[in-house]
């Protein structure tokens, strides 16, 4: 609308201009002659009130325009472009295949107990039979065991001595495995009487004596006395000797844990029967009652 204004304004000047001159030289007004000089002071006067006016609304058009184009600035959003999303890219691990070793098979030629530790001090956990397999977790640093899990009962490992033992696999990624402490031997022996013999006219009692320890039983002696006639006889023997009459019966060299065998008197020249008895029985681990050694004294009548 302003600019509209300003054109029109414009378009007047020249009329105005166009009409001054087309004034009459003395125009004659009401019989009185006007001064020409005088109406032409007042047609530049209307002129130049009509430029400034001109001039002034110009100048408000001009201050219009720069208001609208400062507004049209100010309030014009600036548009910021949004980056397009770049996709990140996700590296799949390429798998690593692990080959697991076979678990190594074991069977024996002969029944073979199967201990706590590498060695009879341990205590017997189970055993492997000929024609059972068992899988082998470990063995010693020496190579000569092997350490099994038991067939009647896998959750239990126990060590094998490897001289019947027949290893079907690779046993190179096996672990080495330390034996556990030597265990406390446990010493000790069910003794009891068991019976008299007579030989040559003499009389021998016997006894029976069961190794319920973890010790050998090399060694043994007999003090028994006969209370009745206050004998007494005393013999050393390194083994555990059965008489049948005169006759040895058999004769164990030792008493391993678990064993059991017969032990001898000498003989008494009085027949023991109903007479009363006592005896001490001392066995060793040793020959001639040497190492560890235990006795035990019971009364008896025979």
């Amino acid at each position: 609308m302003l600019l509209k204004k300003l054109i029109v304004a414009f378009l007047a000047i020249p009329m105005v201009v166009l009409s001054a001159c087309n004034l009459p030289i003395s125009p004659v007004i009401g019989g009185t002659i006007i001064n020409p000089a005088a109406a032409t002071a007042a047609v530049q006067t209307a002129i130049a009130n009509s430029v400034a006016t001109t001039e002034a609304e110009q100048t408000g058009l001009a201050n219009a325009v720069a208001s609208t184009l400062a507004a049209i600035a100010t309030n014009t959003p600036e548009f910021t472009l949004t980056p397009s999303l770049t996709p990140t890219l996700t590296l799949t691990p390429t798998p690593t295949f692990t080959l697991t070793p076979t678990t190594p098979k074991v069977s024996v030629s002969v029944a073979t107990n199967c201990r706590f530790g590498p060695g009879t001090v341990y205590d017997i956990l189970g055993g492997l039979a000929v024609g059972q397999i068992a899988d082998v977790v470990g063995k010693s640093a020496a190579g000569d065991n092997w350490i099994i899990r038991l067939p009647s009962n896998p959750a239990i490992t126990c060590w094998i001595w490897g001289q019947y033992a027949t290893i079907n696999g690779d046993t190179t990624h096996l672990p080495v495995i330390q034996p556990p402490p030597t265990p406390t031997p446990a010493i000790g022996f069910l003794l009891t009487y068991d019976s008299f013999v007579t030989c040559g006219g003499l009389y021998a009692v016997k006894f029976k004596i069961v190794n319920n320890g973890s010790l050998t039983w090399e060694s043994n002696q007999v003090n028994a006395t006969d209370q009745t006639t206050s004998v007494t006889k005393t013999i050393n023997r390194n083994s555990f000797m059965n008489f049948n009459g005169c006759v040895v019966a058999s004769n164990d060299n030792n008493l391993e844990p678990g064993e059991s065998g017969i032990t001898t008197s000498s003989g008494f020249a009085a027949n023991p029967s109903g007479h009363n008895f006592s005896a001490t029985i001392q066995v060793c681990s040793g020959e001639g009652q040497a190492g560890t050694c235990m006795a035990k004294t019971i009364t008896f009548t025979p």
